[in-house]
C-alpha cells in the first residue's frame, strides 16, 4: 500500500483526506478494477475517485486510447512525450514504467522521458508531434504535420495522438493541483530518467 503525503495549505485541505476507503461508493468498483491491474490503488485514481464521473471518463477515455491505431508502445510514447512537457512527473513516471514492460528499448524511454534523442526515426517523429501539440495547445504549423506523415503515419494517427494529449493533459493538471505523489512502484521508473 502506498502513503500520500500532501504539504500543509490549501492544497492539503482540498486533497490530503482523500483514500481509497473515504472515496465515494460510486467510484469502489472503478478502484478496485484500478488495484486488479496494477496490483495496488495509484494514488491519481484516488485523487480522481472524488469525483466518480472523471474517474469514470479518465478510464472509459483511456481504454478508448488504447483502441486507436497506434501500438502500445506508441501509445506510451504519446502519453510520456506529454507528461515530460506538461513536467508532470507523476504520469511520465507510470508512462515510462508501462513502455518500458511493453518491451520498449531503454534508449527510446530515456529519449522520450528526458526530451533528448530518439534514434528511431518513426518514433522520434511521434514524440517530437504529441510534444508540439501539447505546446502548441492544439496548433501546429503545416510543416510539424507534414513531418508527422512523412514518418509514416497518417490522419488517423493525427487524430488519436490529439485525442491522447486531451486525455493526458487532464491528468497532468490533476496532478499538478493535488501534488500527487509518484507511487512507490512507478518510482524506479521515474529514477531511471535522472541518471
Amino acid at each position: 500500500m502506498t502513503t500520500r503525503t500532501m504539504p500543509h495549505g490549501v492544497r492539503a485541505e482540498l486533497f490530503g483526506d482523500l483514500t481509497e476507503t473515504n472515496a465515494p461508493s460510486a467510484s469502489q468498483p472503478l478502484l478496485a478494477k484500478a488495484r486488479q491491474i496494477f496490483g495496488f490503488v495509484p494514488n491519481l485514481a484516488v485523487t480522481m475517485a472524488a469525483v466518480p464521473a472523471a474517474l469514470e471518463s479518465y478510464f472509459h477515455n483511456l481504454q478508448a486510447f488504447g483502441e486507436t491505431p497506434l501500438t502500445p508502445i506508441e501509445q506510451q510514447i504519446v502519453l510520456m512525450a506529454v507528461s515530460r512537457v506538461n513536467g508532470a512527473e507523476y504520469s511520465l513516471a507510470i508512462h515510462a514504467g508501462l513502455a518500458t514492460k511493453l518491451g520498449a528499448s531503454p534508449d527510446i524511454v530515456h529519449g522520450v522521458g528526458t526530451g533528448g534523442s530518439v534514434a528511431d526515426i518513426r518514433l522520434g517523429a511521434l514524440r517530437r508531434f504529441a510534444e508540439t501539440l501539447t505546446i502548441g495547445r492544439g496548433h501546429v504549423a503545416d510543416h510539424d504535420i507534414e513531418a508527422f506523415l512523412v514518418a509514416g503515419y497518417d490522419r488517423e494517427a493525427v487524430i488519436s495522438v490529439a485525442f491522447g494529449v486531451a486525455i493526458k493533459t487532464f491528468a497532468n493538471a490533476l496532478a499538478h493541483l493535488a501534488r500527487t505523489p509518484v507511487d512507490s512502484a512507478f518510482a524506479p521508473a521515474l529514477a531511471s530518467l535522472r541518471s
